[in-house]
């Protein structure tokens, strides 16, 4: 293998990838480009090094052993571009510009997006790019600039903040909260609750050990479907305190050995996280401490 000094940052790109991703297709994805481009750029990258990277398969791209000895420097060079990035972006002054923030689907629908307006009216130059999802996004790699995580990050370099923690409540319809009266026994109302690939949360757990799987009117692994199913009046759920307030919706009255019981699931949290290089520039800061308001009135 020849060496040469002339390497393109976006032909590394593409190295690193196509190695986390496994195939040309998801590559793109990620880089937000086509498929050909990455392509063009992979045999662009092989010709000037003069090696064989991948082989291409109907399954996808598997690195041969000069792309796993290639992917550490690699992996420097996309730190280094990173940290160029930060370093450009301390010399911000004002707010504006793009913000990118993840956070679990239920808190994003029901806490975050009602609440934007205010965030735009305070800060009209600044642009959120919002991913709901229950995945986590690298924040080393810069697939955001903050998440809400419902774990403390345990490695890397990041601040945390814990937003709040807090207990289940068994939330229903105003309607039909009122309809049940005081619930002694949860088998003697309907029950919405998470599905079968979210079986091992506390609240399911709970459910399947203290609820006939006969009163399960619905299984689902959306929380707003579950949240939008119970505010029709479709049965009750277990959820965090905060969605009893959601309009339409309220807690159900409990008997205290009942109460006692859901009171006994364990709590959550919820963790505002972000690179420590990024903290103090000036949208992801205006972001940051919206956020803390935000979680510290519910």
């Amino acid at each position: 293998m020849q060496t040469h000094e002339e390497l393109r940052w976006d032909d590394v790109r593409v190295l690193l990838a196509l190695i986390r991703r496994g195939s040309l297709k998801r590559a793109a994805e990620d880089l937000r480009v086509n498929i050909s481009t990455v392509s063009r750029r992979l045999d662009a990258l092989e010709s000037s090094i003069e090696a064989h990277l991948f082989d291409r398969t109907p399954e996808g791209t598997r690195p041969t052993a000069a792309a796993e000895q290639l992917l550490p420097f690699a992996e420097s060079m996309e730190q280094a571009a990173l940290g160029l990035t930060r370093g450009l972006e301390s010399f911000e002054v004002n707010p504006e510009g793009v913000v990118r923030l993840t956070a679990p689907p239920g808190v994003v629908d029901h806490f975050l997006a009602p609440a934007l307006v205010d965030l735009h009216t305070a800060y009209p130059k600044l642009r959120l790019q919002l991913n709901s999802s229950i995945g986590y996004a690298d924040l080393t790699r810069r697939e955001a600039d903050i998440a809400l995580r419902m774990l403390r990050p345990a490695t890397g370099d990041f601040l945390a903040t814990k937003l709040a923690t807090g207990g289940n409540v068994i939330i229903a319809s105003t309607a039909f909260a009122k309809s049940i009266g005081t619930l002694r026994d949860p088998s003697t109302t309907r029950w919405i609750t998470w599905g079968d690939d979210l079986t091992h949360l506390p609240d399911a757990l709970w459910l399947a050990k203290n609820v006939s799987r006969q009163r399960v009117v619905l299984e689902t692994s959306s929380m707003s479907a579950q949240v939008e199913a119970v505010r029709t009046g479709l049965g009750v759920m277990l959820a965090p305190v905060p969605y009893a307030d959601l309009p339409g919706l309220c807690a159900v009255r409990c008997s205290p050995a009942l109460r006692k019981k859901v009171e006994a699931i364990p709590a959550g949290s919820l963790w505002l996280v972000g690179h420590r290089a990024l903290r103090e520039v000036p949208r992801v800061a205006v972001v940051w401490e919206w956020l803390k308001q935000r979680f510290s009135t519910l």
